[in-house]
């Protein structure tokens, strides 16, 4: 049995321009027994609340109507895609198994997926029966998404299939993709089943999908392994005794692979092109840069550093060494005449007061209003820098550095920060050396450095980890080690930036709890720690 995995990058709301490429797929493998395609491929994964507008649920029908008849031209090819499907008055999760202009079974999602950034049973019900489909002489069973598990895989087993496929549209999250490959594979094994696992690949809004589509027999072999943020497909041989050789998971490198395809993507299909990025000449807008470059090209990211009263020369210069190391658009833009115009007119307000952090403010601000200025004058997505050590306890300036229409790496601690820095530098120098090792700094006052006021990194993130992404309460955190005042001093800070975490740019979400208007904490609320 000859199965085609069509690890497809669908575009939300493009059902015409989504079935046209799935017509495509199909006329190229049309050789192939079997074809399949994502979670909601037809309508791309998610499409939210498109689903509650009757005319776009209309329009799903015609194009589900529109592929039916188009199978007949494929008599010998079996289709298995996913979207949603309306029967009784009710929308589902579905995949349908189309052959020959028949619809040949439709598998409704039986446990829906309630993410914190998706809640499925808002817009589904939920299915309840098994469909069960001959092809090529086997009994194929299907599982959509998440639902995937032992329970169900036995369940298939007993009504008598013999292989599983698995349509999925699952966000890509750090640390899980090695986790969740064991366990397909040990579920093959279990359940003596051959798996047929096939992802949705890329970006929709701050999701991430990485496709990591993949094949397995009965006994757990693996037969097929496509590529992680790469649509494409793959034909598999079910009773093929090749293996492929084994992937290696480099967390960083997987970090940096799923931050260009989230940005590529939503540059891409919001009909934009060029990026403006500010260069401090520290590590953040660095790795941003080179993120970037590689999502849109060189020639579409414009680069500017904006020194002020206390950027050190340094800073500039390394910012024109990657600016030039990229092959990017640079130029300087001083704001110091602008920070002394600010001040003068404020001066009678602010005498007889210290220079605080409203002064450090204006500085950023005025950056953040003058990258904006160029966005509005000659288009351009200007990038957010800040990553999520920042963001979480709120070391970042609202309508500063904070501005923009994307946070590339606010969903990535301080440290991984770094650790993609080194990935990026694996071959070449193209991130100057001095940047990674200087200490860094906004460079807002005299010798300011990031650990005037924050934890060291290390320390901070490793705190910042057990609080959000273990969920883990302070006295937990504590008895790990830490000191209490810094403990209590970065739940505090995590709990008192809540407000700036709710006007942030959109964020690319890599890891799991999520920052944003996902984590719904109040904000005029008693403080508790």
């Amino acid at each position: 049995m000859k199965i085609f995995l069509a690890q497809e990058n669908p575009t939300v709301g493009d059902l015409k321009g989504n079935l046209a490429r799935l017509l495509q797929v199909v006329q190229e493998n049309s050789g192939a027994d079997l074809v399949v395609f994502p979670e909601l491929y037809l309508t791309g994964y998610p499409p939210y609340d498109l689903l509650l507008c009757p005319e776009f649920r209309e329009a799903v029908q015609e194009a589900a109507a529109e592929l039916q008849e188009a199978t007949r031209q494929y008599p010998h090819t079996t289709i298995i895609v996913g979207l949603p499907w309306v029967e009784g008055g009710e929308l589902f999760n579905a995949a349908a198994v189309l052959s020959g202009g028949e619809v040949l079974g439709v598998q409704k999602k039986r446990k829906l997926t309630s993410f914190r950034f998706g809640d499925e049973r808002r817009y589904f019900q939920p299915g309840r029966e098994h469909v069960m489909v001959s092809v090529a002489g086997h009994n194929v069973g299907i599982a959509l998404g998440l639902e995937l598990d032992a329970g169900l895989a036995r369940e298939l087993k007993q009504a008598g299939a013999d292989l599983v496929v698995n349509p999925r549209a699952v966000p890509f999250r750090v640390g899980e993709e090695a986790q969740r490959r064991q366990g397909l594979k040990q579920l093959a094994e279990e359940a003596e089943l051959a798996l047929a696992v096939v992802g949705q690949v890329g970006g929709n809004d701050g999701l991430i999908f990485a496709g990591s589509s993949l094949t397995l027999d009965a006994s757990g072999q693996l037969l097929a392994d496509l590529n992680p943020f790469q649509a494409g497909g793959c034909l598999v041989d079910l009773h093929s005794a090749e293996e492929p050789p084994e992937q290696v998971w480099d967390e960083p490198a997987l970090v940096y692979q799923a931050l260009v395809l989230g940005l590529r993507d939503y540059i891409r299909k919001c009909g934009m092109e060029r990026v403006i990025i500010g260069l401090s000449g520290g590590i953040d807008s660095a790795v941003a840069a080179c993120i970037a470059a590689e999502a849109v090209g060189p020639e579409q990211v414009w680069g500017l550093t904006q020194p002020g009263p206390y950027s050190s020369p340094e800073s500039v210069q390394d910012a024109q060494a990657l600016a030039r190391n990229l092959g990017i658009r640079f130029d300087i833009l001083p704001i110091t005449g602008l920070y002394d115009a600010v001040l003068s007119a404020l001066s009678d307000h602010f005498a007889g007061t210290a220079m605080n952090v409203a002064e450090e403010n204006i500085q950023a601000r005025l950056r953040g209003n003058l990258l904006m200025a160029l966005s509005n004058k000659f288009g351009g997505l200007v990038l957010s820098n800040s990553n999520k050590s920042e963001l979480a306890v709120g070391y970042c300036t609202l309508y500063g550095d904070m501005c923009g229409g994307m946070a590339v790496l606010a969903d990535i601690y301080k440290t991984m920060v770094y650790q993609v820095a080194e990935y990026i530098n694996r071959e070449r120098e193209i991130i100057p050396a001095s940047t990674i090792t200087k200490p860094p700094s906004a460079e807002l006052r005299p010798n300011q450095r990031d650990a005037d006021s924050l934890p060291p990194y290390d320390v901070l993130d490793a705190i910042l980890q057990a609080y959000l992404d273990e969920e883990l309460s302070p006295r937990e955190i504590i008895g790990r080690g830490f000191a209490e005042e810094t403990v209590r001093w970065v739940v505090r800070a995590v709990e008192g930036s809540e407000y700036k975490r709710r006007q942030a740019a959109l964020i690319l979400r890599v890891t799991t709890p999520l920052l944003g208007p996902e984590r719904r904490m109040p904000l005029a609320a008693a403080k508790h720690i």
